[in-house]
């Protein structure tokens, strides 16, 4: 999934440009399993999609780089600061962190369904908004309040732009927030932002309370390029 809105590779003076990053693909996420806040490292393939799209940002001022606490993202942000040649800290944020899934963690939605066929027709009968309640999970206003939250502290840390702001994240709450940002749209369906794809979002500084733009929406083509280019070299 990849939409371009504007012209990501042009200056934008005095604005402060924010890259939104999932993390790379997880040992729970190549098994089909509901993660959630529990703690699961990267695989081998995550490891991979994570060093390629920090080369994708080699020669990109960036400013900081700020990931969730969890494994899946912490380690995404270090090989993305890394292969991007950023010398500073990556800084844990705690409103970064995925959706608590309630009784949906830890399992695969075949479990579930095996597990107990009335909870899961219940749920899937459910509006999205109402699911997660009805799971027991944290739900979009809750994380909202969070998710913005930390945005808003880490963008305080950076009132002159200067550079690139990187945050890396999960799927859930990128999810909520780009939905709820600019619209269900956006996101239609079941679609979430891919592993390692990066969204492109500009704010004005100067207006802590306006919208930001969307430059680029989940973009993988620094995965594409990746593929093709081992495939050259194989």
């Amino acid at each position: 999934m990849s939409r371009s809105t504007d012209d990501t590779n042009s200056n934008h003076p005095g604005e402060q440009q924010l890259l939104l990053i999932r993390h790379g693909q997880s040992t729970a996420n190549a098994s089909g399993v509901w993660q959630g806040q529990l703690d699961f490292p990267l695989s081998e393939e995550g490891r991979r999609q994570a060093a390629t799209a920090g080369r994708a940002l080699k020669g990109t001022k960036i400013s900081g780089v700020y990931a969730s606490p969890l494994a899946r993202a912490f380690e995404t942000a270090e090989i993305v600061a890394r292969e991007a040649d950023f010398s500073g800290e990556v800084i844990p944020m705690p409103g970064l962190a995925e959706r608590h899934g309630g009784v949906l963690e830890g399992h695969t939605w075949a479990e579930q369904e095996a597990r107990d066929p009335e909870f899961a027709e219940k749920f899937l009968a459910l509006p999205e908004e109402e699911r997660w309640a009805f799971a027991a999970a944290e739900t979009d206003e809750e994380i909202l309040e969070r998710f913005e939250g930390a945005l808003s502290k880490i963008r305080s840390r950076h009132p002159v732009p200067d550079g690139a702001i990187v945050v890396v994240t999960h799927g859930g709450v990128m999810r909520a927030f780009l939905r709820d940002r600019f619209g269900p749209s956006v996101l239609p369906g079941h679609k979430r932002t891919p592993n390692a794809s990066i969204t492109r979002l500009l704010y004005d500084p100067a207006d802590p309370n306006a919208a930001p733009r969307l430059l680029e929406l989940a973009s993988t083509s620094h995965l594409s390029r990746e593929e093709e280019r081992q495939t050259r070299t194989e």
